[in-house]
């Protein structure tokens, strides 16, 4: 079983919850977020039917020990860090804490908190605080937290691969297979073509539109818009005063794009696979 992104994801997300702006919402780069890798190892039973080989794979990125670095203040002056509390130390992102990597087949890391159960504030980018003309400001979006709990996992940090049905995506037959994947890369297409405008409902309508045909089979997408509104309403509620408002707003669209992205690529991924699986057993 390979899986090569996980650790690497760890830093991109970082970077890309603190490099979108310093205190008054600066813009940078936006980081490229590489799609998922793996292989879902199967074996021959004696009836000649692949089944999937059990999954037992140590993370990669706390070797076990289910608790790392905090990956969202360290190397960082951030004063306050929900995350690890001060201790510079926190729960396992890539593991959830488990120390095993998850099944990529059943679920994985949380793409919109990417396992750490926290969603960094879109208006101060987690300081608790704005710098306006050189005085400290209190963020009312956060309650000066710098973030707020993950509503897309609900603080779980790991999200349910797609099902169909009763069904795992590792377990369904061809046709359901088929019907995902082409629902899957038609929704994909259409959201790597979405660009943001000034319009945040339009915005919010659209990303609805494109992700609808998905949302039976994979609960994250509601719940991940519910989180978007609600990121959405504190910086408008809090921030429209402040200068770079219409950019926060436009930040946030981005984010949750891909992010999205690699969620539906990681489905796409594990459809594929669960196929070709499919294929063969029903070809016996």
């Amino acid at each position: 079983m390979r899986i090569k992104s996980w650790s690497h994801l760890l830093t991109l997300g970082m970077a890309l919850a603190l490099a979108l702006g310093a205190i008054a919402g600066a813009q940078t780069a936006r980081p490229k977020i590489p799609p998922p890798e793996f292989k879902r190892e199967v074996e021959v039973d004696a009836a000649g039917l692949q089944q999937w080989k059990a999954f037992d794979l140590s993370c990669d990125h706390c070797k076990g020990a289910k608790s790392h670095i905090c990956d969202h203040c360290k190397d960082s002056k951030l004063p306050v860090c929900q995350e690890c509390k001060g201790e510079k130390r926190a729960t396992c992102r890539p593991c959830g804490g488990k120390g095993k990597l998850p099944d990529p087949m059943l679920e994985l890391a949380c793409p919109y908190c990417w396992g750490s159960s926290w969603y960094v504030c879109g208006l101060c980018n987690s300081w608790g605080y704005l710098s306006i003309d050189s005085v400290d400001t209190k963020c009312g979006a956060c309650k000066q937290k710098g973030m707020i709990p993950c509503g897309a996992c609900n603080a779980e940090r790991r999200v349910a691969s797609a099902k169909l049905g009763k069904k795992s995506v590792g377990e369904a037959g061809s046709k359901e297979l088929k019907e995902l994947l082409e629902r899957l890369r038609a929704s994909l297409a259409e959201l790597e073509k979405f660009e943001p405008e000034s319009n945040p409902s339009k915005n919010q309508k659209a990303i609805a539109k494109t992700l609808a045909p998905l949302e039976r089979d994979l609960k994250v997408l509601k719940d991940m818009q519910k989180q978007l509104d609600d990121v959405l309403k504190g910086v408008k509620s809090h921030g429209a005063a402040y200068s770079g408002f219409e950019e926060r707003l436009l930040t946030q669209f981005l984010i949750f794009k891909d992010r999205t992205v690699y969620l539906l690529q990681h489905q796409i991924r594990a459809a594929e696979q669960s196929l070709e699986r499919a294929l063969f057993n029903e070809s016996k």
